[in-house]
């Protein structure tokens, strides 16, 4: 029992000596430099600046640079001349205060020029120690200078000074010299000496300020007002003051060894920049400090060698604001580092995790249920942070009785029973019993290899992924099943996933595996790329699953991108990559509490939302490739992810891309003609505009933006205005060519996209002016024309005169022909009419024909119809005879063959009424068909009794010709007038007679 004791004690002891106390988290920067391999004269940096068009201006000791994001140009202001400060007045100029006097930027000269003035005192000031240049609200300039200079003034556009403007302001003498010179609230400035005072001007009236007793007597290096009524003080070796210009409360703050984050690091502070809630604050040896007035803690940001993402040196001697949220630092001996202004990120350095920065390697990171962050480091074991204490607790296998087996981890894991399972690469698996704080012996586990993947499924079994396919245990620890024919290749598991529906997904080197649960086990599933099935996976080789919002599964692979595994057609579809998710290699794969999917890939973080938007945040964001590892979630909800570069973290809801539009400058400008170049100065087109001589081939235009920071992301468009139209893409290309402009007057816009790809709809225009050649000068192209038209003249002239004498001919030979062609037109006539007098002749007779012929039917008509009558007739008298025989006692057959010829008789008269429709018909052809066509209620009597009236037969002999009396005729007209709806006032007669004339049109 006393041994027992005794070795818990021990173990105790030496758990306690593995807690380390950690400072607190800073906020993770990533600074890239610009430094003399990119063309700077010289590293010791004394001044940088950007300008409003984006341009980098850094001045040391030998010149001053300008430099575009690829090259940069020298420009000497003397020898040994020490630039203080750089100023851009508001109307772009750029100034620069030196050690020698005051220098101006020219444009058209294309360097910088000295400020010079006749008048003697005006002039020593312009030649002396220039310490500072500030601009006031009435666009005045105010200066101050060594022995006691302090001058305010005006200048026009072109940067020169307006003599009558300039003013003398009165220092009294028992101050020091002037060095820097800032602006306060209500029209103040606020003035520092080398003597560590602070004074305050108004009304151009210099007085003492509060701060003199607060007992610094160093030399005040710089000053910043922040937004809260704060005026910073940087000394030369006394620290950092921060006074209240309301309450005249100062505090101090120095360095202090035993307060980590309470203080600065170094009490010779050069450079300070407020900004938001934030003071950056530059030292000479302590790097830069970032004072968070917010929470009241200052973080550094130091020089690490071998990491090219540090700062480039712990001596800073300038910090300016550049472009597009980028903060600029000059340093001592490391050029220009700068930096993107991003504390959304929180960091846990490596140091203080006690990882080896020479390992690359990314880290495996987890959460546990006591909300502690277990990470893997390395090769060096594992680490255990809890971020509420900041306590560290190492396991190695090295120099450790902890029960830790394996110094590479591959793989973590909490289970159902608050256990923490650990993968290693050669030493299998180890248990970490969170209740009872310590490693459980798990014997099962010693032999596994390459344990990269542990998960459980829906009942709570663990499945651990090794080299030989997959172990299954219970929650008492158990081995239950063992899986090992995923692949006839290859049975390395690389992760392993539970689906919502409990279904596990295994993802191996060669291939994907889905164990579905049918009754008490599983149905196995196989998909492995397939070179010509697009609706394959992109790879065989998966490195992790997920699952999206509608519960599709998500499988990153390696070097492949991400794919899409879409249950409703058992298909994959191969998701964006390349240009919309950077970085191929998809090492892991979780959703937030916002339900957006974020993928750890080799070029750092993709972030996928709901809408299908992705964003892809990098070195520029703060976050570094995932070199092994991946980003996880934590239960507050902040993603967690760590590396050689420490632990970080942040909330996804938190880290917003801030859109920015960089714009866009011309840099050079190069014209070819043949073998011959000529450069443009930047003299030539710095008002944006150049000329462009005759007979030029080609045009060379390059160009650069303001970012500097992210210069590859950035994306241009040109647009030619008098050339095109449409706007055109060059990607990155930074520079575009012209051949064989024709004369004219050019516009070419040239525009960047921002950070998210989406185009600015601000452009820089350079205004472009190709001049003629000889032959295509204007005076000379108008003598020409005038010599063509001159000749055209001349010719037009001759062709007349030619033409004219042919027209007198023509016309003479027109009269003989127009005499003959009238003769022969009056024999025409004459003969055309002798023919129309033979004609009407002809027309006489054929009417006289036709006449005759119509009386010689009309008559046949009549006869027709009196053979009718006496047939009726006939009838009559055969009735009479008939009627007489029957009232005789005996029948005389005389009489009856009387009759008989009688009968015989009336049918010769039938046979003339089929003769009288023939004749009828000749004269009418079409009355009849008509007749029946438009009335077919009409009886045949009535047919017959139309045609009488038509050809003008009376009644009397209608009465005849149907045996019938006068009476029965008149009611047979009257009953015919009704059915053919003849109107009251209108004859049966003409009513025929118009039927006739209708049949005939």
């Amino acid at each position: 029992m006393i041994i027992r004791l005794r070795l818990i004690g021990l173990l105790f002891c030496i758990f306690l000596l593995q807690q380390a106390p950690l400072h607190a988290q800073t906020n993770i920067l990533r600074f890239k430099r610009v430094t003399s391999q990119q063309g700077l004269s010289e590293n010791g940096v004394t001044a940088v600046m950007q300008d409003d068009n984006g341009r980098l201006w850094v001045a040391n000791k030998i010149a001053i640079n300008s430099f575009d994001g690829e090259t940069a140009k020298v420009y000497h202001v003397g020898q040994n001349n020490n630039i203080n400060q750089f100023f851009e007045d508001k109307n772009r100029n750029i100034w620069a205060a030196t050690q020698h006097g005051i220098y101006v930027f020219d444009k058209n000269k294309d360097s910088f020029v000295k400020l010079k003035s006749n008048h003697k005192k005006r002039n020593k000031l312009f030649a002396s120690n220039v310490f500072c240049i500030v601009s006031t609200k009435q666009n005045e300039l105010l200066i101050s200078g060594a022995n006691d200079f302090l001058v305010k003034l005006k200048i026009d556009r072109k940067a020169r000074v307006i003599d009558s403007s300039i003013q003398f302001l009165n220092k009294p003498k028992k101050y020091g010299n002037l060095t820097k010179i800032v602006k306060g609230p209500d029209a103040t400035f606020w003035l520092a000496t080398d003597r560590g005072e602070v004074l305050i001007m108004k009304n151009d009236v210099i007085s003492e300020s509060a701060f003199v007793k607060s007992g610094n007597g160093l030399l005040i290096n710089d000053l910043a007002m922040d937004n809260f009524g704060n005026l910073w003080v940087a000394t030369n070796g006394n620290g950092l003051f921060r006074y209240n210009i309301d309450n005249k409360t100062t505090k101090h703050f120095y360095k202090e060894d035993n307060a980590p984050q309470q203080s600065i690091n170094n009490n010779i502070v050069t450079k300070l920049y407020a900004e938001g809630k934030n003071l950056w604050i530059g030292t000479d040896g302590g790097g830069l400090n970032l004072y968070a007035q917010d929470k009241e803690v200052f973080n550094y940001y130091t020089y690490d060698f071998g990491n090219e993402f540090s700062i480039s040196d712990n001596s800073i001697i300038d910090i300016q604001p550049g472009l597009n949220n980028v903060i600029l630092l000059g340093t001592v001996h490391g050029g220009i580092s700068m930096f993107r202004n991003n504390y959304k990120i929180q960091n846990v350095p490596a140091k203080n995790l006690k990882f080896l920065t020479q390992d690359p390697q990314g880290s495996r990171v987890m959460e546990d249920s006591y909300k502690n962050i277990w990470l893997s480091a390395g090769r060096t074991g594992l680490r255990r942070y809890n971020p509420k204490t900041k306590s560290l607790t190492i396991f190695s296998a090295k120099g450790s009785d902890s029960g830790f087996r394996g110094n590479i981890v591959l793989s973590l894991f909490e289970d159902n029973n608050k256990r923490i399972w650990v993968g290693t690469l050669r030493e299998g698996v180890n248990i970490y019993d969170l209740k009872q704080d310590r490693f459980i012996d798990f014997k099962q586990g010693k032999d596994f290899k390459g344990v990269f993947s542990i998960t459980h499924d829906d009942q709570g079994n663990i499945w651990v992924g090794h080299r030989k396919g997959i172990s299954i245990f219970n929650k008492d620890l158990k081995l239950i099943q063992l899986l090992t024919k995923q692949s006839s290749n290859s049975n390395q598991i690389i992760c392993l996933y539970k689906d919502t529906k409990g279904n596990m997904w295994v993802g191996t080197t060669d291939g994907l595996f889905k164990y579905e649960k049918k009754d008490k086990g599983f149905v196995m599933r196989t998909y492995k790329h397939k070179d010509k099935e697009v609706h394959s996976l992109s790879s065989s080789s998966i490195l992790s699953i997920g699952e999206s919002q509608d519960s599709s599964i998500l499988v990153g692979t390696y070097g492949h991108g991400l794919n899409k595994y879409v249950k409703e057609t058992g298909k994959f579809e191969r998701l964006a990559s390349g240009n919309k998710i950077k970085g191929g290699i998809i090492r892991g794969i979780l959703k937030d509490h916002q339900k957006n999917i974020w993928l750890s890939t080799n070029a750092g973080l993709t972030k996928m939302d709901s809408k299908g938007e992705i964003t892809n945040y990098g070195i520029s964001e703060g976050i570094f490739p995932f070199n092994g590892g991946a980003a996880s979630l934590d239960s507050s909800g902040k993603i967690i992810m760590a590396g050689v570069f420490g632990l970080s973290y942040f909330k996804p809801d938190k880290l917003q891309f801030k859109n920015y539009c960089p714009p866009v400058y011309f840099t050079s400008i190069k014209a070819v003609n043949g073998e011959k170049e000529s450069i443009y100065s930047f003299s030539e087109f710095a008002n944006d505009t150049v000329v462009v001589k005759p007979d030029t081939k080609l045009l060379n235009i390059n160009f650069a933006s303001s970012e500097l920071y992210s210069k590859s992301s950035i994306e241009y468009q040109f647009l030619m205005v008098g050339l095109d139209d449409n706007w055109q893409n060059l990607g990155g290309q930074n520079k575009i060519s012209f051949s064989n402009l024709d004369p004219g007057k050019y516009q070419l816009r040239v525009r960047a996209t921002n950070n998210s790809k989406l185009w600015d709809s601000k452009y820089t225009t350079l205004y472009i002016i190709v001049k003629p050649s000889f032959w295509q000068r204007p005076l000379v192209r108008g003598l020409l024309l005038l010599v063509v038209i001159s000749m055209f003249v001349v010719v037009y002239r001759l062709r007349t005169s030619v033409i004219e004498k042919q027209k007198i001919k023509l016309q003479k030979l027109l009269d003989l022909k127009t005499i003959e062609v009238k003769e022969q037109e009056q024999r025409i006539s004459q003969g055309k009419i002798s023919m129309l007098e033979i004609e009407k002749q002809n027309q006489g007779l054929r009417q006289k024909k036709l006449q005759d012929e119509l009386n010689f039917k009309i008559n046949e008509l009549t006869n027709n119809s009196l053979r009718s009558m006496h047939k009726n007739n006939l009838l009559n008298d055969i009735k009479d005879k008939l009627k007489t025989e029957l009232k005789s006692k005996t029948i005389d057959r005389n009489n009856l063959e009387a009759i008989v010829d009688h009968i015989n008789d009336s049918f010769i008269l039938d046979a003339d009424w089929e003769s009288f429709y023939t004749l009828f018909n000749q004269v009418h052809p079409t009355f009849i068909k008509e007749l029946k066509r438009q009335y077919p209620a009409l009886s045949e009597r009535e047919i017959r009794l139309c045609t009488l009236i038509l050809i003008d037969f009376s009644s009397q002999h209608m009465a005849t010709l149907f045996g019938i009396s006068l009476t029965s005729i008149k009611v047979a007209r009257h009953r015919l007038r009704k059915k053919l709806n003849i109107p009251t006032g209108e004859s049966v007669k003409n009513f025929m007679l118009d039927l006739a004339a209708d049949e005939l049109k």
